[in-house]
């Protein structure tokens, strides 16, 4: 389980500095086909989860499954839940405060290659006015199905989890869980090069 506030520390592998000087990777982000889900238990349900339809990611420096710096801003206003009324409720002044602060961030700081396609992520993840590093586990994925001569699609995934009291969101706190499972699906096609 990976905690929020908290450094990783992975024995046997090897972590990777960010590489911050190399050029923009020539990926755009499909949004149709990607967004972040939260999930907490609650006394109601056995899962409360919420979706976050609108997101915008950049990978950076990124060349084939090398590491790069990845960012993923995520559109707080566009919250859907599997219980329509309780959305209202996050959205609102006592929770994410959308109407104050419509964005979430998550920007990578550091890579631990755990796999050829698969490592440890940590960034700095941002709600409201709270930054904290979170762990996430991350897998890449090229679609074996691109025909020969389309343009590559590249599947970005992340898993991990993050207390919410750790960002000042503790209201309901018999209702609600604290541990937030954070999920993150993002989908990018290869740009072509400028002839």
């Amino acid at each position: 389980m990976f905690g929020v506030c908290a450094a990783c520390a992975v024995a046997g592998v090897r972590a990777d500095s960010i590489d911050t000087s190399a050029p923009l990777a020539q990926y755009r982000l499909d949004p149709g086909r990607s967004g972040v889900t939260f999930d907490v238990a609650n006394i109601w349900h056995s899962n409360l989860t919420m979706r976050f339809s609108r997101i915008g990611a950049q990978l950076e420096g990124f060349q084939g499954f090398a590491v790069g710096r990845v960012m993923v801003t995520i559109d707080a206003t566009s919250l859907e839940s599997n219980t329509p009324f309780v959305a209202r409720f996050v959205e609102g002044g006592d929770m994410l405060d959308v109407a104050h602060f419509p964005a979430i961030r998550f920007v990578s700081t550091r890579f631990v290659r755990t796999g050829t396609l698969t490592g440890l992520l940590t960034g700095d993840l941002t709600i409201r006015t709270t930054t904290c590093p979170v762990t996430l586990a991350v897998a890449f994925d090229e679609d074996p199905r691109d025909p020969p001569g389309a343009r590559r699609t590249l599947v970005f995934f992340a898993d991990g989890r993050f207390s919410r009291a750790a960002f000042g969101l503790s209201k309901w706190s018999r209702a609600v869980g604290d541990e937030v499972h954070l999920r993150i699906h993002a989908e990018f096609v290869q740009e072509r090069a400028d002839p």
